[in-house]
């Protein structure tokens, strides 16, 4: 009897372990058969999208801002930079405007004074030509008159006509009148001096015209308007060190134009992530892959499923595509993909926590 109780407890747990068995096959079975019907059905499915909660601690939005901060500051230094390179600019070129205008003015002001000069000089030479007419003619007339009035008054003195002191004061007249002849020799003197200064002036100063720029020494230059060279040549040093620096600060002018013109573009497409533009509008997005995007027009039905794809049922509609890219991670296959970011208007706010919602219709029309 004990045999036959054993016997029979054996065949209800062979029984039992048979039915588990075919149970846990059969839950295998469909549970493998669910896996890979979900996955093909995602294989080959074009209508769908991942709904995206965006949150402002979220660490791609801290990491986008972040980026934001350091290349918005970047760019701040860079325009800072530029601003002194223009200041720079400007002060380059004011001093180029004032030595060009120093240099035209020395010019203008060089033959000005040589013209003066000239002028001065022939009235000069006219005049010790006429001095010197003038001059022989008193001379011849002063020597006649002393020689006459000596002889005469010799004459009168030896005969006792002409007393002692009348004889010193023409004795004294005619010394002045020797006085008078040096006078005029020394005034001569200096018109000549005075002409000859002039001329060589005016030599200098057309020499430095004449050789204004030029490397040779030209003949008649004096230390007067050397020095008015060294003032000269001093401006062109400086003109060209501007124009030279001008023409540096140019070249930086432009590249860091260009660089700022990166960092603007890198900032814009930065604050053009629709992660950013979804966090400053407080709009609730959904991720479409590049594939899908044809079926996401705007005001296509959204569908919440349960099980992915049975027991569905509508919770919103598609809004407008963001401008961006972005990639994610495929809500059941699980490798990247690429695609872009939309609004969606949800009538069932906790639809925005499932990992995938249809487009158009449910999958199964369940």
């Amino acid at each position: 009897m004990n045999q036959r109780v054993a016997n029979r407890v054996n065949s209800i747990a062979v029984s039992a372990y048979k039915l588990i068995g075919s149970l846990l096959l059969t839950l295998i079975m469909l549970g493998l058969v669910s896996f890979l019907s979900v996955q093909g059905f995602f294989l080959v499915s074009r209508s769908w999208v991942s709904p995206t909660v965006i949150s402002p601690t979220d660490e791609q939005i801290l990491t986008l801002n972040t980026q934001v901060a350091a290349q918005t500051s970047a760019r701040d230094h860079v325009l800072s930079d530029r601003r002194s390179v223009e200041n720079r600019i400007s002060d380059a070129e004011r001093t180029i405007a004032a030595e060009r205008a120093f240099q035209q003015r020395f010019l203008v002001a060089l033959r000005g004074e040589r013209d003066a000069r000239d002028r001065v000089a022939r009235r000069l030479s006219a005049l010790r030509h006429e001095y010197s007419s003038a001059r022989a003619e008193i001379l011849q007339s002063n020597r006649a008159y002393a020689g006459l009035a000596r002889t005469r008054t010799d004459a009168l003195y030896d005969a006792r006509l002409l007393e002692q002191e009348e004889k010193l004061t023409i004795n004294h007249h005619l010394a002045q009148l020797a006085q008078s002849n040096l006078s005029l020799a020394q005034s001569s003197a200096d018109l000549e001096t005075r002409l000859d200064s002039l001329q060589r002036e005016i030599a200098g100063l057309t020499a430095v015209q004449a050789g204004m720029g030029k490397e040779e020494t030209p003949q008649g230059m004096t230390s007067d308007v050397l020095l008015l060279e060294r003032e000269y040549t001093h401006s062109v040093l400086e003109q060209a060190r501007a124009e030279a620096t001008l023409k540096s600060l140019q070249t930086d002018l432009a590249a860091l134009d260009e660089v700022a013109m990166r960092y603007d573009t890198l900032i814009a497409s930065l604050r053009a992530s629709p992660y950013l533009k979804a966090i400053e509008k407080d709009l609730t997005v959904a991720f479409v892959p590049y594939e899908n995007i044809p079926n996401a027009e705007q005001g296509t039905p959204l569908y919440a499923c349960a099980a992915k794809v049975v027991w569905c049922h509508e919770v919103g509609v598609i809004g407008r595509i963001l401008e961006g890219e972005v990639s994610l991670k495929h809500p059941i296959r699980q490798y990247m993909l690429r695609g872009v970011m939309v609004e969606i208007q949800l009538t069932d706010a906790p639809s925005a926590r499932e990992d995938l919602l249809h487009l158009g219709r449910p999958p199964l029309l369940l």
